[in-house]
């Protein structure tokens, strides 16, 4: 998932995970950087309902509530449409419900899963859109006995709070190495399927992954699970009439741990660094097939030589280059977040939220910019996690509810977090 350890996940980050679940952030605040070029679409979409549990009112000063605590290692928190139930994935295997005001005593479900290396366990958990009428849902998870990623669907009734321990497998992708598996799942507005995987593991594309076309992996991949069985390729796919992968939405990601979809249809995307950079990277509605350049561009920084066919680093023209870039150094992992679309904090409206794993940061930057200077996006830390801090080394994901407010999964201290206003 993340890592602080420079060259395995960039920092090895469920090692670290345990250690580092991310790597990269620090620094700087205030401010927005003008944008290098037209803004991103502002149509938010259909808003979410106003939260039962607050009032909203003008300000930016954060606080963390406490939500849950003792759980497993919990790595991503979110919830059905519709349904006001969190439920928490603990990477050891078990998808935990927080239920009016309380976390229930049995788990929704548990799965055997692989978490043996740092960066393995359960890792992802999406909803279809559906899940009210159809009762399905889909996991993202190391198989036991090695380093293959699983993609499954399982099914509940869809108030019950157990699902079904049958299985469906929707999609298996061997991996060489035990990091770098992605992790996030997630449902688009166009009711696809989006999913994450990383270049394979090691250090330095060891499996050169970044540039195939060919690979599964180091993709953001997007699959139709309501057109085929076990799916089916969306036709509008960049690679869908190709002898590439079908699959492929975009590529070129050393491992995209965790991306987040805008209810515009923007897709955030935080991919962790090795050597020098962690960056965050949009997909913009509307638009696919993008380039964003590893191995050959860590970030906007030449990496290596390109062996992968494409034109190397004398032509950045060629690949697309994040938003926002943070140079490593006590950072270790990045995290992308959700955009702001909730009604408790208006102020914040339209903010795109991203963090560190290893230095607990919590920071924002205007959705709509195409490109932001790190040291002008927004630092919440200190206001959000005054010392002594709760987040650092051990700040595993961010998730919503249905609300569209925000929350915060820590991983080792097993404890989940919703920001509020002081």
């Amino acid at each position: 998932m993340l890592s602080v350890n420079s060259r395995i996940f960039s920092c090895r980050v469920w090692g670290v995970l345990a250690v580092g679940l991310a790597s990269a952030c620090g620094g700087g605040g205030g401010g927005n950087a003008p944008q290098d070029g037209p803004p991103g679409p502002t149509d938010p979409g259909t808003p979410p309902p106003a939260a039962p549990y607050c009032t909203p009112r003008a300000g930016t000063n954060l606080k963390l509530t406490p939500i849950a605590q003792n759980l497993e290692r919990p790595v991503f928190v979110t919830s059905p449409p519709g349904d006001a139930r969190l439920f928490i994935v603990e990477q050891t295997g078990a998808i935990q419900i927080f239920k009016n005001g309380a976390l229930l005593a049995n788990p929704y479900l548990t799965i055997n899963v692989n978490a043996g290396g740092d960066e393995q366990g359960l890792l992802g958990l999406a909803f279809h859109p559906k899940f009210a009428q159809n009762g399905r849902f889909f996991v993202h998870y190391i198989v036991p006995g090695g380093n293959r990623i699983r993609i499954a669907q399982y099914t509940a009734t869809p108030t019950a709070d157990t699902a079904s321990t049958t299985e469906k497998v929707i999609l298996e992708i061997a991996h060489p190495y035990d990091n770098h598996n992605g992790g996030t799942v997630a449902f688009g507005k166009d009711g696809y399927l989006y999913i994450s995987t990383g270049d394979g593991g090691g250090g330095d594309d060891a499996a050169g992954n970044g540039q195939n076309k060919t690979s599964l992996l180091a993709k953001i991949l997007r699959i139709d699970v309501d057109g085929g069985d076990p799916y089916s390729i969306p036709a509008t796919n960049p690679w869908a009439q190709t002898s590439d992968a079908k699959e492929t939405f975009a590529y070129g990601l050393r491992n995209p741990y965790r991306f987040t979809i805008d209810i515009n249809g923007d897709l955030w995307i935080g991919d962790v660094g090795q050597a020098t950079i962690e960056e965050l990277d949009v997909i913009r509605a509307g638009t696919s097939g993008q380039n964003f350049g590893w191995p050959v561009f860590e970030g906007e920084q030449c990496f290596t030589a390109d062996s992968g066919g494409n034109a190397g680093c004398d032509t950045p023209a060629n690949y697309v280059m994040p938003v926002t870039q943070r140079v490593r150094g006590a950072s270790a992992s990045i995290l992308a977040g959700p955009v702001y679309r909730g009604s408790c904090m208006p102020d914040l409206a339209g903010r795109a939220f991203f963090g560190d794993y290893a230095t607990g940061e919590v920071r924002s930057l205007l959705a709509s910019s195409n490109k932001t200077a790190y040291a002008q996006t927004t630092d919440h830390t200190n206001d959000l996690d005054p010392s002594p801090r709760k987040l650092e080394g051990d700040f595993s994901s961010f998730g919503t509810d249905i609300y569209g407010e925000i929350y915060l999964t820590v991983l080792r201290a097993g404890r989940l977090y919703r920001i509020e206003l002081e």
